[in-house]
């Protein structure tokens, strides 16, 4: 293949590349080219950004700062400038990005201008969150129940819904004793999510207990804001359980449900 040819596919490549955003700036920072990629992650045209500065794309804030202008520098004297910033889009909102900019020279080492590479990490936060919550509900059993038990209305509920939103049937009580009763009147429940710290006379762990004496296999899940160790400590959870920190986040919940699950009865 020609050289000529090579350096076409190449620029066809970086043109229509939508994964990261490619800039090329000249010597004085002003935009002269614009990819697909930084279409699709700023939301500038060519015709509405090139000629323009690279400090149009950093927030406000940062332009009065000269933080472009800085960067430019940096890349100057070290050969190559890495780091996370938050830039700005078109229609003002603002994301989280990992940049390259490198100086762009020749064999005799004149200067013509800055390469810029931009990758939206927000956006790829995003997409690992819902490849975990895809790969949780692919795993759900089609007909899993769990019992959630809190004196915490505002917790009872939050829980209640997370885990519907990952594909469980729930059930739900507000004490130990309402729980025994929903054990009761209905059999299928396949795990005990429960408050270890509850008003009453019935306990996380003493309504484990019954629970597992109603239900033999019935897998448990504790949670608690105290520290697993102390309630261990204080007599309130036993050892070697399945157990979740308060406060916790739907990943987290996600993946110790599984896990308890999984786990021996």
């Amino acid at each position: 293949m020609k050289a000529g040819n090579a350096r076409n596919l190449m620029q066809l490549f970086v043109d229509d590349l939508t994964d990261y955003a490619i800039v090329i700036l000249d010597v004085h920072g002003a935009i002269v080219t614009w990819n697909a990629g930084a279409r699709e992650l700023f939301g500038y045209t060519p015709e509405e950004i090139v000629g323009r500065r690279l400090s149009d794309l950093y927030p406000k804030s940062d332009g009065m700062t000269g933080k472009s202008s800085a960067s430019l520098n940096d890349a100057l004297q070290w050969g190559r400038h890495e780091t996370t910033a938050r830039l700005a889009r078109k229609d003002g909102t603002m994301f989280e990005a990992q940049i390259v900019l490198r100086p762009l020279s020749d064999a005799w080492t004149k200067l013509h201008g800055f390469g810029l590479i931009a990758y939206d990490l927000d956006r790829s936060k995003r997409a690992a969150v819902e490849r975990v919550e895809a790969a949780v509900s692919k795993s759900v059993p089609a007909r899993t129940k769990i019992l959630v038990v809190d004196d915490n209305t505002a917790i009872l509920e939050e829980a209640a819904e997370q885990l519907a939103n990952l594909g469980y049937r729930v059930a739900s009580a507000s004490s130990g004793a309402e729980a025994l009763e929903v054990l009761e009147s209905e059999g299928d429940v396949d795990l005990l999510f429960t408050d270890v710290v509850m008003p009453g006379s019935i306990g996380g762990r003493a309504l484990a207990e019954k629970a597992k004496q109603m239900r033999p296999g019935i897998k448990v899940l504790f949670a608690s804001g105290y520290f697993e160790g102390a309630l261990v400590g204080k007599g309130e959870l036993e050892t070697d359980v399945q157990f979740l920190t308060k406060p916790y986040i739907k990943r987290e919940l996600a993946k110790k449900i599984e896990e308890a699950l999984k786990s021996a009865s």
